[in-house]
């Protein structure tokens, strides 16, 4: 074999090895592509329908009910007969509009709203919690009859979330080795919930003011002299 022949060998075993890692590179790369644009987001969709706390949508709420241990109020979607959208109706305490920026900032929350993260405990930690007497439970019904429950505890050390259970049981159950789940939800649920009664209701528009009627002018007094 000539000094010619086999530096061509060479040359071309290595064209070859670089052809071979050109193919590899692109398929590589159409498999971070592929991965990308249709695994990563499913994978992302699944882990954020996980951690969600409810996955019904707000505009499906038709009554809901907010009790804490002062008061407790009920709320009933209303449709106008004509244009068929919909306001909502205080019923407890008192019957009333209800302001629709505070019941949607409440729906809104449940229906979008993500756990943190998930811990288990015992029937017997549920007052550790503030789980045995809530601050707030919130019930909702749905179009299609489904009730749906989340109870607020205390906040947690971080101060950033507080400890729920979502659909709990009636009764925590008897069996003491049994575990609860419970839910790291955002903060913003008890300002959601813990609102005065004046800003549950909708805010009434000013009244005209009703125009000054101008005094009359007096007559001026006629001067004896000049008569």
């Amino acid at each position: 074999m000539t000094a010619d022949h086999a530096e061509f060998l060479i040359i071309m075993k290595l064209q070859k090895n670089t052809f071979i890692l050109i193919a590899v590179a692109l398929t590589m790369a159409g498999l971070v592509s592929l991965y990308e644009t249709q695994v990563s987001p499913k994978q992302e969709a699944a882990k954020d329908e996980k951690h969600k706390i409810f996955t019904f949508k707000s505009d499906r709420v038709q009554f809901f009910t907010v009790k804490t241990p002062e008061k407790i109020l009920t709320f009933e979607r209303v449709y106008d007969r004509k244009g068929g959208k919909s306001s909502w109706e205080m019923k407890l305490p008192v019957q009333a509009h209800a302001s629709q920026a505070s019941v949607d900032f409440l729906l809104d929350r449940l229906g979008t709203g993500k756990s943190d993260r998930t811990i288990d405990i015992t029937a017997a930690q549920l007052p550790e919690f503030g789980l045995d007497q809530p601050q707030a439970t919130v019930t909702v019904k749905l179009d299609n009859q489904e009730t749906h429950r989340l109870v607020l505890g205390k906040t947690d050390f971080s101060g950033r979330f507080l400890y729920a259970q979502a659909n709990p049981a009636e009764a925590p159950p008897q069996n003491g080795a049994e575990t609860l789940p419970v839910l790291l939800v955002p903060f913003d649920f008890k300002n959601a919930v813990q609102r005065p009664l004046s800003e549950w209701k909708k805010a009434e528009a000013p009244k005209p003011e009703k125009p000054q009627t101008p005094s009359p002018t007096p007559s001026p007094t006629p001067n004896p002299e000049n008569q």
